[in-house]
C-alpha cells in the first residue's frame, strides 16, 4: 500500500530527543542530513536533503543501494522516498536556513505520480504554506534512474513547475540523466555529476563543458557536485558554473533546530 493520507504519514513520523523529525517504516528508521550549496560568492543558497537509512539492528543501508535494489519493491521505495521528503521538509522548516532553497531527490517512478495527482501537489503546497514555506523554495531533483515512462515524467515535472516548484536534473552524465532527459524536462537547474568533474580534472574536458553548454541552451543554472579538493574548486570557479557542492565546501549533517520555528504539532 502506498502511503498517501495525512494519518498514514503521521503514524510513521515522530520527534527524536534532539527535536528533529524522524520516520519509521517497517524495520527501517529514516533521518535527515543536509549538504549546503554555495554560489560564486560562497553564500549558502540552499541545502540538499539526504536521507540516512538504518535498520532496527542499527545496520546502515546506503540510500543508493536501497533505491537501486531489485530485491526491494517499488512500493517500499516510493514510501521511503515520500516519508523522507516529509521529514526533510519539516526539519528544514524549523532550521535557521529555512529562508533558503531546499533540494529534494525525486525517484522518476515516484515523480510520475504527479502527472495524475493534482490533489497531491495541492496538498504539498498547502503543507508548505502551513510551515510558512513556498513552493518556489523547493527544488525537485530527478535522480539518474530510469523512468517507467519518460513522457509521463515530463508531464509530471511540468505540472510541478506550473505550481511554482523548481525542477532539477540530478547527476547529469550518469545513466538516464542525459541530454534527452534535460531537453524533455527543461529543468531550472542541472547538477553535473562528480564523474564529469573527475574526467575534466584528468584533462578530458568535453563532457563537462558540453553539460554546461546544454544548461545554457535550456536556460538552466549549473551546479557542480562532488567537489572534494581545493584544486577541483578552483578549476570549477574558472568555468561558467553558478553553484558548487561537495565535501571540500561542507559535509552533510543535521540542521540546527531554531526553537523559534519549532512547531508543536506534527
Amino acid at each position: 500500500m502506498l502511503l498517501s493520507s495525512h494519518d498514514q504519514f503521521q503514524q510513521c513520523i515522530s520527534l527524536n530527543d534532539t527535536k528533529r523529525y524522524v520516520a519509521n517504516y517497517k524495520e527501517l528508521c529514516l533521518t535527515s542530513v543536509f549538504q549546503p550549496i554555495f554560489d560564486r560568492e560562497n553564500r549558502t543558497i540552499g541545502v540538499e536533503a539526504l536521507v540516512r537509512i538504518s535498520t532496527d539492528e542499527k545496520h546502515i543501508i546506503r540510500p543508493d543501494q536501497f533505491f537501486n535494489s531489485v530485491q526491494i519493491s517499488l512500493e517500499d521505495k516510493i514510501n521511503v522516498e515520500r516519508l523522507s521528503r516529509v521529514i526533510h521538509i519539516r526539519n528544514f522548516s524549523q532550521s535557521p536556513l529555512r529562508d533558503r532553497n531546499l533540494f529534494l531527490n525525486v525517484l522518476p517512478s515516484s515523480g510520475e505520480f504527479y502527472a495524475f495527482e493534482d490533489m497531491r501537489i495541492n496538498l504539498l503546497s498547502k503543507r508548505l504554506k502551513s510551515l510558512n514555506l513556498t513552493a518556489s523554495q523547493l527544488v525537485m531533483e530527478v535522480v539518474e534512474l530510469e523512468a517507467r515512462n519518460e513522457t509521463c515524467l515530463q508531464k509530471a515535472m511540468h505540472r510541478l513547475s506550473s505550481h511554482g516548484f523548481k525542477i532539477a536534473v540530478d547527476d547529469f552524465g550518469m545513466h538516464a540523466s542525459n541530454r534527452k532527459r534535460v531537453e524533455m524536462l527543461k529543468p531550472h537547474i542541472i547538477k553535473i555529476d562528480r564523474s564529469l568533474l573527475l574526467t575534466f580534472m584528468d584533462g578530458k574536458l568535453d563532457a563537462l563543458l558540453s553539460g554546461i553548454a546544454l544548461a545554457r541552451k535550456v536556460g538552466a543554472k549549473v551546479v557542480v557536485e562532488g567537489i572534494e579538493t581545493i584544486q577541483q574548486y578552483q578549476a570549477m570557479m574558472e568555468l561558467d558554473v553558478d553553484l558548487f557542492q561537495g565535501y571540500y565546501l561542507a559535509m552533510p549533517k543535521p540542521l540546527e533546530v531554531n526553537k523559534s520555528y519549532t512547531l508543536a504539532a506534527l
